[in-house]
Formats: structure tokens, C-alpha cells, sequence
């Protein structure tokens, strides 16, 4: 079938040719008539109303740039580059070969050429450290710069299903953090709801570096002091867990569920001992110490019950315990301080004889459960509470607080002290802020407050440095702020400044609590003065047993004639159920039937 085809022909120059517009006479292409019909059915609106704005009508966009995930990865060199005839797995063929090499005269002519351009490279990476401080020693003065609090970046849960951030705790290299994230409300648990916890590096915000998987969600965490590649957790089921983050797929060891804490576990602490022990608080009532090597059961005598001898003005009883604090430098290697649910405070002591006598003191004063409880780094006698609206400081000598906070609006959840600065002490709220108290400024307001979220902060914790401080929030979210030099770097005696002052208003307290004691005594011999004295007189043994006889005569009448009365009772009723039978002929009824 031949193929139609059609050749079209035009010049070149004729293409792209633009339009030319010339006048011409105007010309009626339709003419429509009006329609009588619709005219009919046309309304005129008077008055007519119409809206007018005078700014321009603008709309909103927000644009964000694509999150570009990184991931570590790791590369393993094998040693290559030697001739045929050397073996790299034997060390005398190599060093045979390279002393044959070094002796050849081309030999240092090579390394004369390959030094100028390494020199060089070299150099280029030599940078400059704006911020060096040429002058160690030397304190500058911040006190004249207002204090700040910037967010670094904010770590969010992973988990589809949200959780709160109930336990951090930082790295000795101040670059991992370690959050624990779990459902603390009752049956807030719900199916699907991940049980990973994370360590996160701080560097890399997009995704954690670790995870780790208990079989219950973690409620507390902590890296080990010693073994930075050990880190131990809390589950909610009571059982306690630590983990090797090289290899932290499983758990190097855990607890029996049969022998751990019957609540989840708020909080715990690595202990310091050879073998490497545990320490570990629940609302059950108890704390536990686990040896590492031996996680099947706690420690034989190391199960203390919290339960206080005498609790002068808090509760009776077994009391659930919320967090601990424990540092060898400060109260000593067998001393630990516990908080419970019931507002009460306790010192504990693992080397008590006996299991009432392993807890020492106790200091009430909060309404409700004590969330934080901590010793200055600084001054060891003087420790830091946390609970309902307050925050107070105590001193073990003293059973009331000598400093403490107003009355805030929202519930107060964490505290702890500063590491660097022995007069600053952080809080978190309900409301989503973190305050911080600068003793050496101000004692009456925190001298900063910062909104870090719109959702409660469960926990907060501090780097060892004292710049960069995690805030845990109930919807999942770790927020860093960087704190000014005027909160982070000591100043100049303030160590001696901050001693003094917490000296002279223990001093203060114990004066006025002396002198409280020496007028209640005033008043009790005042009043025994003017009291007359009664003169029971002498009694004589005789007249004693006479009177006791008779005593007890009196009271065998009384039951004799009570036994009489009742048999008078039972005969008249047999009396009477006797002539209802006569009368009805029915049964006899059962007279021991009641």
C-alpha cells in the first residue's frame, strides 16, 4: 500500500514573521435585543451592602528545607601495598623489605617530595580559637550580664505512639545522652506503644545512635561512672538491667522478676565498689543493691525497708521511695539519701546494725512527694528537695529547711544542683519552665525562667561542665539550652561567699530553735509553780486488797443477777410458745433457734 504524503513548502525567511495590526471601520457581529421576560424578574437591591479593605489581602507560606539524616559508619583498613613477594601477615619479610628499600639511593628523594606537599596540607588545617582564654586562673566578671538559656537542638522520640521522657543522664564525654521514655500515667501503656529507650549523640539530633531493648519501658537510666560503655535502666515491672552500648542488642544482665521490686523503679545510682554494684529505689517501699556480676537476686542485708523508727510530724509506716542520691565525695561510700511519695526525706546508712538503725535521720516539710533530693557538691551537710510548689535547702544538723521557695502556681517535678557554681540550683514545672536560683544574687526569685514547652517537664539533668542543660518532657521532647557564662563559670570567692551564708543561716536556725526549747521550758516550770500540789497520801497495803475484794464482789453480783434476769426471760418465752400450740395446733418451735 503506497504511503500518502504531503510536502508542505514555505521560505525561511517568512517563518517568525511578526503580526502587522493595520485600522480598519468598525463592523457588528451580533446584535442582541433586551428580554422582556428577565427584565420582569429583576429585583433592585437598595441599599447594598459591600465590604472594603484597604490592606491588601496577603497569604501565609512556610517553606523548610529537606532533614538529611546521618548515619556513623565505620571502616575497616586492611594493610595492602607491598610487592608480590612480601607476606603483610609476617613481620621479618616486611622489615627485610623496608631496610632493603631505606638503603636505595631513590629513597630519600622520595621523601623529600612527598614532605612539601604534606607540609603543606598540614598547615591548612591549623586553625584559630577566637575564644581562647591566654589567661587560666584569671575570673572574668559576668555579673553585670543579664543570665540566658538558648535552645541547641531537641532530640523527639522516635516512637510513632508518644511517650514522656522520664529519665536522662549524660556521658563523661558530655557528647551521648542516655533518655529513658516511658508511659508513667496507670495502664497508660497501650498496645503498639514502643519499649525502646535511646542513647542519643548530641551532634546528630535526626536519629539516636543506641537503642536499647528491655522487655518493660525503662523509668530510669544512668551511664556508669567508671565503665563509660556500661549503662543500667529501671523497668516499670520492678526489674532492674545494664547493657554494654557496644553490644546493645541484649542485656548483659538483669533481675528475676520474682526477686526484684514489686513497682516500677524511679530511680537508681551506680554505687562505688570493686566489683561494680547498683543501687535502686521503688514505691514499694524498699531500695535494693544489685551486684552486676550476680543480678539474679539483690544483695543479702542490703534490702532496706523504708520504714523510719520515728518520723517526727510524717507519716507512719512503710513509705514509697521516688528518687535517691548518692555521691561517694559528698555524704560517703555507704550513705545515701532516699525521697518518698509521702513528703518524707531519710538518710540511709547500708552499714546499720540492725534494719531499723540503717535509717538515720528523717526531715519532713513538703506536702507532697518528694521528686528530687540532692547534696551540694561544695558543702556535703546541706542538701536540696524538691516536691509540691517548693523547693527547700536543709542541713542535717537542723529538722526544718533554712532556705526555701515561694509558692509557685504550677507543681514543681525536678531540681538539682549546679556542678561548677555551689550557690545555683535548677528546677522544672509543670507549666513547661525551667527557673534558675542564684544564691549568691538573689534568694527571694529565680533570676532566670525559661519557657522550654508548652507540656509538663518531667526531669532535667546538668553536664558535668555545668554549660548545656536536657529538660525531659511528658510528650516525648529533649530540649539542650546552652547556659550564659554568668550561670556556667564560678566566680570570684564565691565558693567562701556561698559557705559563710549557708553557715550563718544554719546558725541562725539552730539559735532560734535553742531558744524556742529554753521558753517552752520557762513556761512549763511557770505553770508547775503556780499549780498547788495534791496530796494523794498513803495508802496501806490491807486497806488496798480490802478494796480490790470488794471491787470484785460487786461485780460477780452484777453478772449473777444479769444470768438470773436471762433465765427469767427464756421461761416466760417457752411459756408463751407453749400456749401458742395449745391454741393453733402447729409444731413445736425450736427454742434455739434465735
Amino acid at each position: 500500500m503506497a504511503e500518502i504524503v504531503y510536502t508542505y513548502q514555505k521560505l525561511r525567511r517568512e517563518f517568525g514573521r511578526h503580526p502587522e495590526f493595520q485600522d480598519s471601520e468598525p463592523e457588528v457581529l451580533i446584535d442582541i435585543h433586551p428580554n422582556q421576560g428577565l427584565l420582569d424578574q429583576f429585583v433592585r437591591q437598595d441599599p447594598y451592602e459591600t465590604e472594603i479593605q484597604c490592606v491588601p489581602e496577603l497569604s501565609e507560606n512556610s517553606t523548610n528545607t529537606e532533614r538529611i539524616r546521618l548515619k556513623p559508619q565505620g571502616m575497616y583498613h586492611v594493610e595492602g601495598g607491598w610487592p608480590a613477594g612480601v607476606d603483610p601477615t609476617e613481620m621479618e619479610s616486611k622489615i627485610k623489605y623496608t631496610k632493603k628499600a631505606e638503603r636505595e639511593e631513590s629513597y630519600i628523594h622520595s621523601c623529600k617530595a612527598l614532605v612539601e606537599p604534606t607540609d603543606k596540607f598540614l598547615k591548612q588545617n591549623n586553625a584559630i580559637d577566637i575564644y581562647e582564654n591566654y589567661f587560666e586562673g584569671d575570673n572574668t566578671d559576668h555579673s553585670s550580664e543579664p543570665p540566658t538559656a538558648k535552645t541547641l537542638t531537641v532530640l523527639t522520640d522516635p516512637s510513632p505512639i508518644k511517650r514522656g521522657a522520664v529519665g536522662l543522664s549524660w556521658h563523661q564525654d558530655n557528647r551521648k545522652l542516655a533518655v529513658a521514655y516511658c508511659q508513667m500515667k496507670f495502664q497508660g501503656n497501650t498496645e503498639g506503644m514502643s519499649v525502646k529507650s535511646h542513647i542519643w549523640e548530641i551532634n546528630n539530633p535526626n536519629a539516636p545512635e543506641v537503642d536499647l531493648v528491655p522487655n518493660s519501658p525503662l523509668c530510669s537510666i544512668q551511664f556508669n561512672p567508671k565503665d563509660q560503655y556500661l549503662v543500667a535502666g529501671g523497668s516499670y515491672n520492678g526489674v532492674v538491667q545494664y547493657w554494654d552500648i557496644r553490644t546493645p542488642r541484649n542485656a548483659v544482665g538483669k533481675s528475676l522478676i520474682e526477686e526484684s521490686h514489686k513497682d516500677p523503679i524511679y530511680d537508681l545510682k551506680w554505687l562505688m565498689s570493686k566489683t561494680g554494684e547498683v543501687l535502686t529505689v521503688s514505691t514499694d517501699g524498699t531500695t535494693m543493691i544489685w551486684d552486676v556480676k550476680k543480678m539474679d537476686k539483690p544483695i543479702d542485708g542490703d534490702v532496706v525497708q523504708l520504714q523510719p523508727k520515728s518520723n517526727e510530724g510524717g507519716c507512719k509506716g512503710i513509705l514509697g521511695g521516688l528518687c535517691l542520691d548518692y555521691d561517694p565525695l559528698v555524704g560517703g561510700p555507704s550513705k545515701y539519701m532516699v525521697g518518698t511519695e509521702q513528703g518524707t526525706c531519710m538518710v540511709v546508712n547500708r552499714r546499720g546494725k540492725s534494719p531499723t538503725d540503717k535509717i538515720s535521720h528523717t526531715f519532713n516539710g513538703h506536702h507532697g512527694p518528694v521528686y528530687s533530693v540532692m547534696r551540694n557538691t561544695f558543702f556535703a551537710k546541706f542538701f536540696l528537695t524538691v516536691g509540691d510548689w517548693t523547693a527547700r535547702v536543709w542541713c542535717d544538723e537542723i529538722k526544718t529547711p533554712m532556705f526555701m521557695t515561694f509558692y509557685h502556681k504550677a507543681y514543681l517535678t525536678s531540681g538539682s544542683w549546679h556542678p561548677i557554681r555551689p550557690g545555683v540550683f535548677l528546677t522544672t514545672r509543670m507549666d513547661g519552665r525551667l527557673d534558675v536560683w542564684d544564691l549568691l544574687y538573689k534568694q527571694t526569685q529565680a533570676v532566670l525562667s525559661v519557657q522550654v514547652s508548652n507540656y509538663a517537664l518531667h526531669t532535667h539533668r546538668i553536664q558535668n561542665d555545668g554549660k548545656i542543660v536536657a529538660t525531659g518532657g511528658v510528650d516525648g521532647v529533649t530540649s539542650l539550652l546552652e547556659l550564659s557564662n554568668n550561670l556556667a563559670e564560678i566566680a570570684k570567692d564565691e565558693k567562701a561567699l556561698i559557705g559563710s551564708m549557708f553557715e550563718r543561716e544554719a546558725t541562725r536556725d539552730k539559735n532560734l530553735i535553742q531558744r524556742a526549747r529554753e521558753n517552752k521550758q520557762k513556761r512549763k516550770k511557770s505553770d508547775g509553780a503556780m499549780r498547788p500540789e495534791r496530796n494523794i497520801g498513803n495508802v496501806e497495803d490491807s486497806k488496798l486488797e480490802e478494796i480490790t475484794t470488794k471491787f470484785w464482789d460487786s461485780v460477780k453480783a452484777a453478772e449473777k443477777k444479769d444470768i438470773e434476769k436471762q433465765e427469767e426471760v427464756k421461761a416466760h418465752r417457752e411459756a408463751v410458745i407453749s400456749e401458742i400450740e395449745a391454741s393453733t395446733g402447729a409444731q413445736s418451735f425450736d427454742l434455739n433457734e434465735d
